[in-house]
This record gives structure tokens, sequence and C-alpha cells, in this order.
């Protein structure tokens, strides 16, 4: 249960300093460990192990024990290879670190150099899939295979997401719906979580040009991730290289759309200093997904329209990195981003009319089920509207990680986010339903919106690990954040009436300890036991909120054989609202307002799983999990705004099935396969700003950003220079009508980019060409109806893009 309490913040500082005294962790590492055996399978000590990384680096070096054994502790996730050498005899072996894993790589010597893999729990091929000895649910990516696949680096993170990874659903302008959760991502950078944008609008995590390689947890979260449990997409960002270098890009394509970026790194003579920069602009006729159909008759609201009305956006983004390490002890890595997005909010066509039958009398049809006197109204927005929007966020970082032995690692990360969100109204048209003389009934309830809002974010994070023998990895760690959100928001319900605001400062605290085992039972049975604790405080300015939170959270993992895995996991999980509400306008804007306190979201979420390896490199896993949530926090879109309002249902629940088939086919051909069967319910309203207005009934109904069958897939072929591949994204349709009992209909769009890479001594040589096509198959289809700004969301059309790229 979650207790209430009245906190003392120094207290609890206090318990954490004691705490800090205890093993913790990072949550970007893993270890490497194994044992080494001559021809003859003796155990050689004595043997230089070196640690390479994908540039051909050495990372570390060690030799083996007297009975052969050896360990590289902490080791960044990625990709590397082991080289052992011993009296003429040597090995060669390819292996992937995944977090808070150990990556256990033994090895046999052999006269003629070529590997011999005995025992090896996780071993691949560089890029390729592999089994790693752990109770989570992950999916990992590459920045080659982000480089590959359709518009590279240009992607969004959300859309990358989306069509990569298994139980995702993607809404409406970049949001993400994990096994049914309404948001709730965690996003991890070099160890650090990203604080959130006020009020969750936008995606504000990094963009893929900046990634390294990441991965994605979706179950089985151990227990040094707290709050945000959606999902955790761990980031680890590109870094300077040996030589300097880097790209200048040029993307044009559809829409208009512009996107130039530049990224460049490299290091100092010594190799102690590491340094990369990218800097970006990008502006487009189509900024997000339009609210308009493809014309007024009462199915048009199946398939959007082709023409993008009021929709230009335009931002620019910077981001930092420099890493030096001190010496052999101690090393620092510096980060700084910044972008800053300006968006249109869309209107519709002036070729629509507010009393057109699609606007006034709602439809009847399989869909939606309903009839003139239960269709919702659409919100009928004139094409001379001139709403806008945008947000700024800006953050930084500074880790220090220290060795403190071959067994010991620390690390510390301050890091601070200032975030502020601007929507500039325009009541005249807004509100144009209710002035003197209008004739039809077309958004009723019009309301027109105003906001100039901002947060600060400040945190500390503490990390700290051992391993204080082959079996066992202790961690610990702490992170606190304060918050404070500060501005106005104004809301105007009647062109003639008064508006009414709030300006009062929000603040919150959150703190967060943890401790956990890996325990290696014996080498094919993992058991991960953690306790977790929360807190988070929140001071509005007409209530307090405390509330806090311990969690177990245990898994196991066990390989069956070399080439089956098993894996069951169970876990408390606590996620406190945002603090961004708008508590004392809405209160202030109804004469009889209903109001709820925004509770945290408690979850007891169980999952179990099995991954087998194929013939090749294929890996195939299944994975079941269930999630029952109590005050399960919801989204509500705000008026015509990219910003959503937290709500909570009393009780909810989600179940799925993820099925997943991946790897690589031969040297030139890669594909993955994911399918996911999800169901996500609540019931009752328990907390919120917008509580008395959420259509709801008594028992379980369909949440709206649920969605029963998912699939994507994706096929690359590179070869000499050359890729193509593509790529397809399934879904059975969101839900919609008054109860969410009926869903839209099912969609399926294609994704398809070519490029070569001219190499030689010529004047095209560095160049690299790609084109890219999306949606190949112009499905313009419904992503949401009647639901949200605007009353509907419509995914866009066919559109052609060419990518022109100089390697500096």
């Amino acid at each position: 249960m979650i207790y209430n309490c009245r906190s003392n913040f120094p207290v609890l500082v206090g318990l954490l300093l004691v705490l800090c005294a205890f093993p913790s962790w990072a949550g970007i590492h893993g270890s490497v460990s194994g044992s080494v055996v001559d021809r003859d399978g003796v155990m050689a000590s004595g043997a230089k192990v070196e640690l390479i990384d994908e540039s051909g680096k050495s990372v570390a070096q060690t030799q083996t024990s007297i009975t052969g054994d050896y360990q590289f502790f902490p080791v960044q996730t990625g990709n590397y290879r082991i080289s052992v050498v011993s009296e003429g005899q040597t090995s060669f072996k390819d292996i992937h670190v995944s977090t808070g894993v150990n990556t256990v790589a033994d090895a046999r010597l052999n006269m003629d150099g070529s590997a011999v893999q005995e025992m090896v729990l996780e071993v691949k091929a560089k890029r390729q899939m592999a089994l790693p000895l752990a109770s989570v649910s992950q999916t990992e990516i590459h920045q080659d295979q982000i480089r590959h696949l359709t518009q590279g680096s240009e992607v969004s993170l959300p859309k990358l997401l989306a069509a990569t990874g298994p139980g995702v659903v993607a809404g409406p302008f970049g949001q993400l719906f994990f096994r049914g959760h309404h948001g709730n991502i965690q996003y991890q950078v070099d160890g650090v979580q990203l604080p959130e944008s006020p009020s969750n609008s936008f995606g504000q995590a990094l963009s893929p040009r900046n990634i390294d390689h990441m991965e994605v947890i979706t179950g089985g979260i151990p227990a040094e991730y707290g709050q945000r449990l959606g999902a955790v997409v761990n980031i680890v960002t590109k870094t300077g290289p040996e030589k300097p270098g880097g790209e200048l890009e040029l993307n044009y394509g559809s829409y208009n759309t512009t996107s130039p970026h530049l990224l460049y790194g490299g290091s100092n003579e010594s190799g102690s200093l590491h340094y990369f920069l990218s800097l970006n602009y990008n502006s487009t006729d189509r900024g997000v997904d339009t609210p308009h159909p493809q014309g007024t008759g009462l199915l048009d609201q199946l398939q959007g329209g082709k023409d993008s009305i009021h929709n230009a956006a335009m931002g620019n983004s910077e981001f930092a990195k420099v890493d030096w390490q001190a010496d052999n002890s101690n090393k620092f890595s510096f980060i700084v981003s910044n972008s800053q997005n300006n968006l249109q909010i869309p209107t519709f066509p002036s070729s629509f009319s507010p009393k057109d039958p699609y606007f006034q009398v709602g439809y009847v049809d399989e869909y939606l089920n309903e009839g003139e006197n239960g269709a919702p109204l659409f919100n009928y927005v004139p094409s001379n509207t001139n709403d806008t929007q945008s947000e700024i966020n800006s953050y930084a970082q500074v880790v220090w990680k220290h060795t403190l032995s071959e067994r010991s690692f620390l690390q510390l990360s301050p890091y601070y986010k200032y975030s502020s969100i601007v929507v500039t109204n325009d009541p005249t048209n807004d509100l144009f339903t209710k002035t003197p003389g209008a004739n039809y009934i077309a958004t009723s309830n019009a309301t027109s919106f105003a906001q100039n809002r901002r947060v600060n974010n400040l945190g500390l994070k503490g990390d700290y690990a051992t391993r204080p023998n082959e079996n066992h990895l202790l961690k610990a760690g702490f992170q606190l954040q304060a918050s404070e959100a500060s501005g106005n928001f104004t809301i105007q319900r009647d062109l003639n009436a008064a508006r009414y605001g709030q300006s009062d400062p929000y603040r919150g605290y959150t703190e967060g300890i943890y401790v956990q085992d890996d325990y290696t039972i014996f080498k094919p049975l993992v058991l991960n036991a953690g306790l977790r604790f929360d807190a988070a405080q929140y001071r509005f300015s007409d209530a307090s909120t405390n509330d806090f939170l311990f969690q177990p959270r245990v898994g196991l993992s066990y390989r069956l054989t070399d080439t089956t895995q098993l894996h069951a996991s169970y876990g408390k999980l606590f996620q406190p609202a945002p603090i961004e509400n708008l508590r004392a306008t809405y209160s202030r804007s109804n004469p009889n307002p209903i109001f709820y306190d925004i509770k945290p979201e408690v979850d007891d979420f169980y999952e179990v799983g099995i991954a087998q390896q194929l013939l090749g490199n294929q890996v195939a896993s299944l994975n079941l999990y269930y999630r029952d949530a109590t005050n399960l926090l919801d989204d509500a879109q705000l008026f015509n705004t990219l910003i959503a309002q937290p709500f909570n249902y009393v009780k909810g629940f989600a179940y799925g099935l993820e099925l997943s088939v991946k790897g690589q086919l031969t040297k030139d051909w890669a594909e993955y396969f994911n399918y996911t069967y999800g169901v996500a319910k609540g019931k009752g309203i328990s907390g919120g700003a917008w509580a008395a207005e959420i259509p709801h009934s008594d028992g379980y109904q369909w949440l709206d950003h649920a969605q029963e069958h998912t699939a994507n897939g994706g096929l690359t072929y590179a070869k000499n220079h050359f890729w193509w591949s593509g790529q397809g994204v399934f879904g059975s349709g969101l839900r919609t009508n008054h109860d969410k009992e009926n869903n839209l209909p099912s969609h399926f769009t294609a994704d398809t980019t070519v490029g070569y890479e001219f190499h030689g001594s010529s004047w095209l040589s560095q160049f690299r060409l790609s084109a890219d096509v999306l949606n190949v198959l112009d499905n313009r289809y419904a992503i949401t109806i009647a639901n949200g700004y605007n009353g509907s969301h419509y995914f866009g059309g066919r559109q052609f893009f060419l990518r022109l790229t100089k390697l500096l």
C-alpha cells in the first residue's frame, strides 16, 4: 500500500547517506567474467585477457588467476571483443554486454588462433542477438542498425521505438503506449534519469543521431529503476572517436521538410579527452498529425485529408559531450543539450463549415455505434484561428566514475533541467460559436487556453557497486530531485466572459533508494532480488501530498540448455503523477467543480518468458505479462493543444502476450518481427483536475490508448556500401466512442529506404546518398476519433525524402 506521511526531508536525506555506505550500481554497466583453458582442457593461469571495443581500442586488460578465471568490471553496455593470449595460443570472442548482467565468456585456447565457444552464456557476433542471462524483457538497437533503417538517424525516437520493439503502440504526435501505459516512460541518459517536461508534452528525449546504442526494458524491471516504469529507455550517447571526424547531412522531402545536421567529434593526442558535438535545424509544413478528415461526409472520418492546414513547425537542437579520463581511477563525462520547438496548432480547411453534418450530429456506423443523440460533437476550429505552441528543454549533467578497486565502482551524477511551454491563443476565433448570432451548434463547449509555464528540476544520482565474489553482484543507489513549476495558465469559455487563470508555483520533491543483488546460484541460474523505496512530496497552492512505497522486486533467469532460457519476475511499482496540473484554474473556471488530488499509481507486475536461439543467429522469444493497478494514471488531451493532463482510474489492469523473432539471416540480411496481443482497462475516477468531465462507467472499460493487436517487422540488406530496408507496422485500431467499447478500423503502413556510400578517390568519396518513402500505401488512417484536441488525428500520407551526407 501507499503510506501518507508528513515527510521530514532532512531525516530522509540522512537515511539516504547512510544507505550510500552499501554498494550500489550504475544503470548502464554490466560485467564480463569467465575462465580460460588451454587446448588440452587445463586451466590456463597467467593468460593475458584484453577487452577491445568496436573501434579497436583496448578498454581494459587483465590476467587469469591461478584457477584460470578473469573478470572485467564495470563495463559499459555495448559490443566488444575478448582477446586471450598465452604461450603462443590465442582465442578471440565477440560478446555483448547488457545492463546489470554478468556476461560469461569462457574460452579454449588454440594454436591456430580460432575461437572455441564453450558454456558461453551470452556470446554473439557484432550486431546480432544473444541470450542475456537476465530476468527482464528488453530490446536492443545500435547506431549501425538505425543508420540502415528508414530515415536513418533523422527518424524521431518515438517512431524508432514504435517501429522496432514489441508491446508499444504509437499515438498521435509522438506519444508512446507501452503495455497499456499512457506514457510513464523513463529515459536514462548515460545512467541518469531525464526529468519530465511540463505537462507531459512533446518527446523530450534525445535524437537518435546522438545515440550510440540503447536498450528498452519493458518487463521485469529491477529495483535500480524507479518512478516512470511503463518502460525504461536506457540510452548510451555517442562519444568522440580517436581520430577527429563527423558528418554533415541535408534532409529534404514532402511538406517542405528541411533538416540539416552536423556531427563532429574527436580526441586529444593522448586519448584522455574525447569530445562530440551535434547541431540540427528542422522545419516542415506538417508539424503534427492533422485533425481533419478527407471530407465532411458522415463516413469521411475514417480517412485523413491530404492537406496540412496551419501546421508549420520549426526548431533546433544542440548536444555536446566531453569525456575526460583524469587518471586510471577517475573519469568525468559532461553533457549539455538544448532543444527548441515551435509549431502552429492545426485547423480545418476553409472549405469546411461548422454547419456540416460531420460537426453537428455525429454519425452512425459500425465503429462508433452511436446515433444523433449520443454522437460526440467535433471541435470545429476555423482555418483562420492562430493558436501556437512552443517548448524549450535545456539539460546538463556531470557524471563522475571512480574505480575504487577491481571489484568496486562509484558513480555520482548531478543534473539540471529547465523546460518551458508557451501556448498563445486566439480567443476571437477559438470561441466563435459563443458570439451573438451564431446559428450552429458545433463546439458548443468551446474553450480558449493560454499558457506560459516553466519547470526547473535539480537532482543528484549516486551509484556504487561491488562484486565480492563471482556469484554476487551487489548494488544500491539513490536519487534525489527537487522540482518547481511556475508561470501562468488561463482558460476562457466564452468570448464575453471572464478569463480564469493561475500563477501559483508548484513544488515537488522525489527520493528513491534501492538495494539489490544479482546472485548466480549456479552458472545457469541467476536470481535478481531487490528492495526499492520511493517517496514524493508535492506542495500546491491549496494542498500538500506526501506518498511513499516500499517495492520488492524479484526475478529469476534459468538457462535450460545452451540455446533456451526461461525467466520469471514480480515487482511492486510506484509511479507518481507529473507535478504539473491545472487544479487551480479548473477550480476557478467551474462554478461547482468536483475536485480530486492526483494520486501515484501502484502496480503489481508479473511476467514469465522464454527465449530460444534458432538456427544461425536468430532468437525467438515469448513473454506473458499481467499488471494490476491501483489509481491507474492516464492522460486527457487539453483542449486544442499538444498538452496532456493526468487523471486516475480507481482500478485498472493490463495483460498481454508478446512474440518476437529477430537476428541475422545471413551475413548480408537481417530481420526482426514483433507481435503483441494486449488488453488494458480501468474503472472509476479517483483523481485529476478533469475527473468530473471524463466519461466513464461503473464497470471496467477499455483505455483509449489500448490496442488489441499490434505488429511490426523489418528486413535489411547491406553489402559493399549499399543498403536497402523495408519496415511495416500493423495495428487493430485504438479505442473509440463514449465507453471505448469499440475500436477504430485496423491499419497497415510500410516504409522503405535505399542508400549507397561512395568510396574511392573521386569527388564523390565519403558521400552517402539515401532515399526514403514513408507510408508507401498512402494509408491516411484515423489514429483517434472524437478524442483529444480538434476531435481527431490522422496519420500522414505518402511522403518522399532525400538525404545527402558528407563524411568529414
